[in-house]
């Protein structure tokens, strides 16, 4: 009978770990695809902007012109580089009676209280970026409050709320500018290199959770036997 408790108290234990470390290699072998999809994009010819499709694929690169909104813009709140918190700057760009969302890069901020400087030199110039969807499938304690206070600091990128407050059609993606150019900031690859190692490594943990728990049942076990 103890036997038997024993083997139901570890197996599931030992079974769930072997599970999440397959699962974790499933993630990094997802990851590693996307990077590798982001590194072959970057590696082609920009498209002009007036050329992509109405939904490009992601990573795409291309070449825009517009006009920026210097009254109007956001800052992506959270946002780590270098080990330092920040924020990506947003800023809409007017083409064609349409905004697209531009993402300028990361700015630190030290404080709270007040927020950083982001006034734009030129607000007319070509832009190079490739595109990203942002992901819709986000949890959040507070939503974010859609005001007319600005520059406006948001958590996530909602098109549809950003198209209501501004009150013109917005694409469903953002461009994210992938060098150094006028009015960009400090400029990080949206995908980091090598995001599978991570993964591969809670694996590795999870297996060895799984190793443990296996040799300690058998310890337990046989010590059992030896007192019967």
């Amino acid at each position: 009978m103890t036997k038997t408790i024993k083997l139901l108290f570890f197996l599931p234990l030992i079974m769930i770990c072997v599970f999440l470390g397959f699962w974790q290699i499933d993630r990094g072998s997802e990851k590693q695809v996307i990077y590798t999809a982001f590194t072959d994009k970057l590696k082609n010819s920009p498209i002009d902007y007036k050329y992509l499709e109405e939904y490009p694929d992601q990573f795409t690169r291309t070449i825009i012109n517009g006009r920026y909104i210097t009254d109007k813009q956001f800052l992506l709140d959270n946002k780590v580089f270098e080990k330092r918190a920040g924020y990506e700057v947003i800023t809409p760009l007017v083409v064609n009676e349409k905004i697209i969302l531009i993402n300028r890069g990361w700015l630190y901020n030290n404080s709270r209280q007040f927020l950083p400087n982001i006034s734009i030199k030129s607000t007319t110039e070509s832009i190079a970026g490739y595109v990203y969807y942002y992901n819709d499938n986000f949890y959040d304690l507070a939503d974010d409050s859609y005001t007319s206070s600005w520059p406006l600091i948001i958590q996530n990128i909602e098109i549809q709320k950003i198209a209501e407050l501004l009150q013109m059609d917005v694409e469903p993606y953002v461009i994210i500018m992938n060098q150094k150019q006028v009015n960009s900031y400090d400029i990080q690859n949206i995908i980091s290199e090598n995001p599978e190692l991570k993964h591969y490594m809670y694996a590795g943990q999870w297996f060895l959770f799984s190793i443990i728990g296996f040799i300690f049942m058998v310890i337990l076990m046989r010590k059992e036997n030896s007192n019967e």
